[in-house]
């Protein structure tokens, strides 16, 4: 039977322990945002943690894309004090320290994504939901009381809480964690490609973004994408010396499916090499599968996991989390069929997926990625052709000194806020406008949840003004922000 806390659900791990380990996981993190509030999770858990900075026990917390977690460990009742007093901090966060507790988040400069994970993450989702990672918002000088407070509330809930225990479970937990429903989660629609496509920008790496199905009673998605993780691994690390860090990332999509990131970071001068094993490795696997010693190697794997971790607590784990995020139950893992996986089965996984996978590679080394078949696409949505509208171009001055004047027009529609540039045209429906940065000597930048992002400059735009005085009629003012002032 389910083991309930105040409305949180507990799971035990076995154990004969004297002391206590507790992990308690939230469903919420930085895919929960919105671009006004990008940063609100990991400020929130700075200004709660900052309540049990003097407990003498060992303790931790972090916020990533998918989740929020605390973590301690040390005696049962000073755990428990722990928990209780964090879960009260979570029902009245003190904001009060906010403006203080910026500097100390700013100069952390921690990520919730590796940058490419986070690239190609706003490449498919935009300005919303995983695509946030990307992108810096307000700043967290820019949060308010309102916006710490109101996201504890709805997300800080029991019923979006799973706690693990390891040793005694310590008396009188109390859980006065803010009270409300289960959130609810509406998952953001997707950019997809109806081949494969590469983004180039300037982080020293190579990745690729998949859609993959729904894990099976083998977990052959995990399986494959684990396979191009360790192909990857051995051709740029053990092999080429090119690379030290290589990870993998991935975001839960519609009915089960999973958009996995697999990316190898390039020190200077090898990025080209690094996208060349990146790209070998994907076309490869999905053409001829794992040879045989990377199969077997990959089965043992997932055949250790399967002995070593509790099943039964694993599997109430996975049970619960699946339950508060809305996503299905994934079955029992068959060991017999997991021994009888084929190459060919890894194969047609990744054969699907890269007809659709989007890569990433550093701009000056995109040419391997052509060479293999991906299509040079925009970091943004663009259109095919100008929008009827009323049009602005910049001034002839700008348009004489400046270079990347000369191709630019704007257009002003009944729906939409269009630019062209260089890199196509991009549109921005005025209903969909995610929000507006204002800069005290730079442009105003209007950014749509599509990902696009179109500056408005009087000096190099004649109808700046007038757009600026639609938008201030047109866009909610809890929308518009002020550039962010704390450096990054």
């Amino acid at each position: 039977m389910d083991e309930y806390i105040n409305g949180v659900r507990v799971v035990r791990h076995r154990g004969s322990q004297r002391h206590t380990d507790v992990t308690l996981t939230f469903a919420v993190g930085s895919r929960d945002e919105t671009l006004r509030t990008i940063g609100v999770a990991h400020a929130l858990e700075h200004l709660v943690m900052y309540t049990v900075r003097d407990l003498p026990i060992e303790m931790n917390a972090e916020v990533d894309l998918l989740t929020t977690t605390f973590v301690a460990s040390g005696s049962a009742a000073r755990v428990g004090e722990f928990l209780n007093r964090l879960s009260r901090a979570l029902a009245a966060p003190p904001a009060d320290r906010l403006a203080l507790e910026a500097g100390v988040l700013t100069a952390e400069e921690g990520n919730v994504a590796h940058p490419v994970v986070a690239f190609l993450l706003n490449v498919r989702y935009g300005a919303r939901g995983p695509g946030l990672a990307w992108l810096e918002g307000a700043g967290y000088d820019g949060l308010t009381p309102e916006h710490v407070s109101s996201f504890a509330k709805k997300w800080f809930v029991p019923a979006n809480a799973v706690l693990q225990v390891t040793g005694p479970l310590p008396d009188g937990l109390e859980f006065e964690l803010p009270s409300g429903p289960a959130p609810a989660r509406v998952l953001p629609p997707t950019r997809s490609f109806d081949r494969p496509v590469v983004v180039g920008h300037g982080i020293p790496a190579a990745g690729v973004l998949l859609t993959l199905p729904p894990d099976d009673d083998i977990r052959l998605s995990t399986l494959a994408i684990m396979t191009l993780r360790q192909r990857i691994e051995e051709k740029c690390r053990f092999v080429g010396g090119h690379s030290y860090e290589i990870g993998l990332d991935l975001v839960a999509g519609e009915n089960g499916s999973s958009d996995w990131v697999v990316y190898a970071e390039a020190r200077e001068g090898s990025e080209d090499a690094v996208s060349r094993a990146v790209v070998a490795a994907l076309t490869d696997l999905a053409g001829n599968g794992p040879t045989p010693s990377e199969l077997a190697h990959q089965i043992a794997r997932a055949e250790e996991n399967l002995v070593s971790d509790d099943p039964e607590v694993r599997r109430a784990f996975s049970t619960a989390m699946s339950r508060i995020v809305g996503e299905p139950e994934l079955a029992p893992v068959d060991a017999a069929r997991l021994a009888a996986v084929q190459s060919s089965d890894i194969a047609a996984v990744l054969k699907t997926a890269l007809s659709g996978a989007i890569g990433y590679g550093d701009e000056h080394a995109l040419e391997v990625w052509h060479e293999a078949g991906f299509t040079l696409a925009s970091a943004c949505p663009v259109i095919a052709e100008l929008p009827a509208g009323r049009t602005f171009k910049p001034p002839l001055t700008a348009r004489t000194f400046v270079k990347e004047a000369r191709s630019m027009l704007w257009v002003r529609t009944d729906d939409a806020l269009v630019l062209r540039d260089s890199d196509g045209i991009h549109q921005i429906r005025w209903d969909e406008i995610a929000g507006v940065m204002r800069s005290e000597d730079g442009p105003t930048i209007v950014l749509g949840l599509n990902g696009c992002a179109i500056p408005l400059d009087r000096d190099l735009f004649r109808g700046a003004t007038d757009v600026l005085t639609e938008l201030s009629e047109r866009v909610p003012q809890d929308l518009w922000y002020d550039e962010p002032k704390l450096d990054v």
